[in-house]
C-alpha cells in the first residue's frame, strides 16, 4: 500500500509534496492520476468491500474536481482528504473550493483524513520525540479540517458531506465540540451558522477508530455519539488487529471486537462495528451482511460476550507469540483504563 510500512512511496512525490516547486506539483498530479487508475482497477474486484481513497491534486481545484469525476466513473467514492495548509493549496474556507464541495456532494464522495499534517521538525533530536511527533503530526494538526469546514460554512451549505478523521488517539471528540461552541458563542458576531458547531460535528464528522479502547466505546455510548464512531483494524499496519492466530484459534480481530464492544449495549456495538460505516460510505448493507456471515464475522450475540483471554501480540515485531493466549490481568487492565480516562479528561 502507498505510504504504508512497506518502503514504497509514490513515484516523484516521496512521502509528500514538501515544496511549492511547479515541477513537483506537475509530477505529483501525474503520480496521483497513475495511482487512482491503479486503485480503481484494484478495488473493482469487490467495490462494496474495497474502498479506495482517491488522491487529489489539491493545489489545483479544477483538476481535483476532474479527478473526482474520473474516479467516480471508475467506481471509487472516498477522497484522501489532505489537512489544511498543504503547500500551494487554498485554505478550506476559501470560496474557490465551492465547486469541489459541490462535486463531492453530487457524486457521493466521503472525505477521509488520516493522521498527518504537522510541521516537519527534528522530533528525534531529544527525549520524547516519538510522542511529540504523534501529537503534532497525528493529532491536532490532522484534525484541522473539522473546524475549517465547520466555521467555514461548508457543512452548512452541504449537509450531506461527511468527514472521517482516522488514525487518532482518543479523547478529542467531545472536548472539540465544547471548544468550538465556546469560541462561536464568544467571538462570532454575525452568527452565520444555522446550528451550533457541535451539531455539525454530530451530523458531519466521524471517528475512524483504528485503535479503539474499551473506554472510547463506553464513552461514545454514554455521551451519545456512538453513531459517529467507525471501528477499524488498522490493516496493514503491524500494530493492527488484522493478523490471524497461528494455531487456528479465534482471530485477533474477532477477539478485539468482542473485547471492546462487549461493554456497551448491542445497538451501539452494532453501530460502531459496521453499521455506521455502511451508512457513512453509502454501501450495500445487505450484501455486506451476507459477506460477514460467510467469513465468520462476530454476530450480535458474540459481540456481547467478552473474551476470557487475549493473544500475546508483539506488534513492534509483527508476529503473534507462540505461547498462545494469556489470561486477562485485571490489574493491568484497570491501570490501562485509568490512564485512558486521565488522558481523555485532560
Amino acid at each position: 500500500w502507498h505510504f504504508s510500512q512497506n518502503g514504497e512511496p509514490m513515484p516523484w512525490v516521496g512521502i509528500g509534496l514538501g515544496t511549492v516547486a511547479a515541477k513537483q506539483f506537475e509530477l505529483g498530479a501525474v503520480c496521483y492520476d497513475m495511482y487512482n487508475r491503479w486503485l480503481a482497477d484494484f478495488c473493482s474486484v469487490d467495490p462494496e468491500r474495497l474502498l479506495g481513497l482517491v488522491y487529489i491534486p489539491s493545489w489545483d481545484i479544477e483538476a481535483s474536481v476532474a479527478e473526482l469525476e474520473r474516479a467516480r466513473a471508475a467506481g471509487l467514492r472516498v477522497v484522501n482528504f489532505p489537512p489544511p495548509s498543504r503547500p500551494g493549496q487554498p485554505e478550506y474556507n476559501n470560496p474557490a473550493w465551492e465547486p469541489f464541495w459541490a462535486a463531492c456532494s453530487d457524486l457521493g464522495f466521503t472525505l477521509a483524513t488520516h493522521s498527518s499534517g504537522g510541521p516537519m521538525f527534528d522530533y528525534l533530536a531529544g527525549p520524547g520525540g516519538l510522542e511529540l511527533m504523534v501529537y503534532e503530526g497525528g493529532g491536532y494538526m490532522a484534525r484541522r479540517a473539522v473546524w475549517w469546514l465547520t466555521y467555514g460554512q461548508v457543512f452548512e451549505r452541504h449537509p450531506d458531506l461527511k468527514l472521517i478523521i482516522t488514525e487518532q488517539y482518543e479523547g478529542w471528540y467531545r472536548p472539540t465540540m465544547l471548544e468550538l461552541d465556546s469560541i462561536y458563542m464568544t467571538f462570532a458576531t454575525d452568527r452565520t451558522l444555522a446550528k451550533m458547531p457541535s451539531e455539525y460535528l454530530r451530523s458531519n464528522v466521524f471517528l475512524g477508530a483504528s485503535f479503539m479502547s474499551t473506554f472510547l466505546a463506553e464513552e461514545a455510548w454514554r455521551e451519545g455519539y456512538a453513531e459517529n464512531v467507525l471501528w477499524g483494524r488498522d490493516y496493514p499496519h503491524v500494530e493492527g488487529t488484522w493478523r490471524p492466530i497461528e494455531d487456528g484459534s479465534e482471530p485477533v480481530t474477532k477477539l478485539a471486537l468482542r473485547h471492546v464492544l462487549s461493554r456497551v449495549p448491542t445497538r451501539e456495538a452494532l453501530l460502531m462495528a459496521g453499521e455506521n460505516g455502511v451508512r457513512v460510505y453509502g454501501l450495500d448493507g445487505k450484501y455486506l451482511a451476507e459477506v460477514a456471515r460467510r467469513i465468520g464475522a462476530p454476530t450480535a450475540a458474540e459481540l456481547s460476550v467478552p473474551p476470557a483471554s487475549l493473544p500475546d501480540v508483539d506488534s513492534s515485531n509483527a508476529f503473534v507469540g507462540q505461547a498462545g493466549p494469556r489470561p486477562l490481568e485485571p490489574e493491568r487492565i484497570a491501570r490501562a483504563e485509568a490512564r485512558q480516562r486521565m488522558l481523555s479528561s485532560t
